[in-house]
């Protein structure tokens, strides 16, 4: 067992425009699905927080802005998927 014997991730080729958005949020929802931070832009290591105050990051932002038809429509997309994910992973136990 363990990184030497056995793949830690796997790969997928994104080959369409909801697999790529998908992408993307599922990596900036990363850290907050973890409990490192409670929000999007409060992680440090992230390229969203550069993405959204138009800081330059590793991230070619003005195409995945235009992707994702504009800067409000990028936090609507984070802010909705984050949301629906809340939604299906908050139990209440009685």
């Amino acid at each position: 067992m363990g990184s030497l014997f056995i793949k830690n991730f796997k790969r997928d080729i994104i080959t369409d425009r909801t697999h790529f958005l998908n992408a993307v949020i599922y990596t900036h929802r990363n850290p907050v699905h973890h409990g490192f931070c409670k929000d999007f832009e409060d992680w440090a290591y992230s390229s969203y927080p550069g993405i959204i105050y138009g800081v330059e990051t590793l991230a070619e932002s003005e195409k995945l802005l235009k992707i994702t038809g504009g800067l409000d429509a990028f936090i609507e997309l984070h802010q909705k998927n984050l949301a629906r994910f809340d939604s299906l992973t908050n139990f209440e136990i009685e």
